[in-house]
């Protein structure tokens, strides 16, 4: 018996026309074809659309180069593009900078030789930094260096761009100049501001010293040994006061590059309080308090000394409608924070300070004033009477020194000048002195009773230009027991010197016409090397260090100096000599 499935099948089968099946496989064959050709087509669609973006790709990149080729041939500043180990290309701007317009020079060379790329670190796709460039000429250019590495399928690029600072470093060194020329401009303001009551002062001390001369004349005339006395000591009291203030104009006055160190604001405004009495009126009172006496900062003690001469100068003009009045400087620290002077002094961070504070009774300003006393040119003066520096040189030297100034003020109540600056740890522990002592400072003598050198006398030279001085020294150190031979010029001295060989020390002023005391002990260590040689000058600052260690100078004496800083003076170089003596025979 036939299954009822296989029956089924053979019914369909005879049953089933041919053309159906055609039918049937045509139709079958058709939805293959159309599924196929629809593959085929979506698969040519991708291709078509990778290589619409390949090709897009490439035009971008294209158009990249080329971007980067006109930003590389047409930039202004110079680039160069380097392997990793030589130049393989040069813009016109770098070939001008570097090669004279000719790239063939450039190419090949290695980065190190042109740009002294060894100082960048090496570990950094991009740098900038400022370094020497090198032409193939060998001039040596400044230059800021920028650095990056382009990594490439085939290797890594290294590309160079460089600015030339020529221009930038003249410009930055004519600021420096006229910086430099607008502060000794404004000192020689100040100084021409301050010439007027110097002057009166030293017709004052002048007036005492010719009075008590001629009083000790009349004494030793009538026997008067009390009434000689008592002259005598009243013109080295008007000496000394005289040379105070002279050390005090000199130091003011001198030109040199700021020089920012450790010191002490309130000894150098105690040490300013002659100069500035000097300078002030009478009419005018003075007060100065010091309520810390270790107001160290980190400063320029020079522009700290203008800075104090400009705020009293100014002052004391504020106090001529007024006739007078009282002008106080006060020193003291106070420490920032929450309080009265972070109010006044917003920008500075909290911390101890020192206070300077410069306050008069004067006119006073409005707030339209006050508002442009900074300004440079800008003055309240009448014409002749100033340049309108002078506070604009001060705020240039506070903010030059990182502190800060208040000006407090209102038209017939008086100004206040507030001066903060950052306190510092003193130089030496517990010190209390304006500076620490330069190294010459420590061989000038001290005043002392006067002190013969001893019976052997001996044979002293000096040399000075001035008669008078010569004629005092020689009959200082006569009484002393010393022998002694004077020269008014190097060239007597040196005649003297070939002349005899027993002179014991030479001491040599400093500033002489012709020869200068340095230059005359350069000749004579030529021919008496182990001759002490004291020099005497009226102003050492002028003097280096270096240059009085190579000429091998014993001792430094300052004018003026007293007869015992003289004579101890000698016998600090006589010793020093024979014990160098001894230690050679050793």
């Amino acid at each position: 018996m036939t299954p009822a499935p296989a029956l089924v099948a053979a019914v369909i089968a005879q049953s089933w026309p041919v053309w159906w099946t055609a039918a049937l496989i045509g139709s079958a064959s058709m939805v293959v074809g159309i599924g196929v050709a629809a593959a085929v087509r979506r698969r040519n669609a991708m291709l078509l659309a990778r290589a619409q973006n390949a090709e897009a790709s490439a035009m971008r990149v294209l158009a990249s180069e080329e971007r980067f080729r006109r930003l590389f041939d047409r930039g202004a500043d110079p680039q160069l593009l380097c392997d990793g180990q030589r130049v393989i290309a040069a813009n016109p701007a770098a070939t001008a900078l570097l090669a004279d317009g000719r790239s063939e020079l450039l190419i090949g060379l290695t980065p190190a030789t042109l740009t002294r790329d060894a100082e960048a670190p090496v570990d950094e796709d991009a740098v900038a930094y400022e370094t020497m460039a090198t032409t193939v000429d060998g001039t040596v250019i400044p230059v800021s260096l920028r650095r990056t590495r382009i990594p490439l399928d085939a290797g890594e690029v290294v590309h160079y761009q460089l600015r030339d600072l020529r221009d930038t470093k003249r410009l930055e060194s004519e600021r420096r100049e006229l910086e430099s020329q607008l502060l000794a401009s404004q000192r020689l303001e100040a100084l021409g501001t301050l010439a007027g009551g110097v002057a009166h002062d030293f017709n004052n001390l002048l007036t005492v010293i010719r009075a008590n001369a001629e009083l000790a004349q009349i004494a030793i005339v009538e026997h008067d040994h009390e009434g000689v006395a008592e002259s005598l000591t009243a013109v080295v009291q008007a000496s000394d006061r005289a040379r105070d203030i002279v050390k005090q104009i000199l130091l003011f006055s001198r030109r040199s590059v700021p020089a920012h160190a450790r010191i002490n604001l309130a000894a150098l405004i105690t040490d300013t309080q002659t100069l500035l009495r000097a300078t002030i009126p009478t009419t005018v009172q003075l007060l100065v308090e010091v309520r810390d006496a270790n107001a160290w900062i980190n400063g320029d003690a020079t522009q700290m000394q203008q800075l104090l001469l400009n705020l009293c100068s100014n002052a004391e003009h504020a106090m001529r409608i007024t006739a007078g009045g009282m002008l106080r400087v006060t020193v003291d620290s106070v420490t920032l924070n929450s309080d009265q002077y972070s109010v006044r002094h917003p920008h500075l961070a909290h911390g101890a300070y020192v206070r300077l504070a410069v306050s008069d009774s004067g006119a006073g300003m409005g707030a339209d004033v006050r508002e442009r006393i900074f300004e440079p040119f800008f003055t309240t003066k009448a014409v002749g009477e100033g340049t309108g520096l002078g506070l604009a040189v001060l705020h240039g030297i506070v903010m030059s020194h990182h502190g800060s100034v208040h000006v407090e003020s209102s038209e017939g109540q008086g100004s206040t000048f507030e001066l903060l600056f950052r306190l510092v740890n003193p130089a030496v522990e517990g010190a209390s002195s304006m500076l620490t002592t330069p190294a010459f400072a420590a061989a000038v003598p001290t005043a002392r009773e006067r002190i013969a050198v001893g019976d052997d006398a001996p044979l002293i030279l000096i040399v000075d230009d001035e008669p008078g001085i010569l004629r005092a020294t020689e009959r200082g150190l006569t009484s002393a027991g010393m022998r002694v031979l004077t020269a008014s010029s190097a060239t007597m001295a040196l005649e003297l010197l070939a002349g005899r060989d027993d002179f014991a020390l030479l001491i040599t002023d400093q500033t002489m016409p012709g020869m200068t005391g340095l230059g005359l002990a350069e000749q004579v260590r030529a021919k008496r090397p182990t001759l002490p040689i004291i020099l005497s000058t009226g102003y050492a600052g002028l003097v280096s260090a270096e240059r009085l260690q190579q000429v091998r100078i014993e001792m430094v004496l300052e004018k003026p100096y007293t007869l015992s800083q003289l004579t101890d003076a000698i016998q600090g170089a006589l010793r020093a000599a024979r014990r160098a003596r001894v230690t050679q025979q050793a």
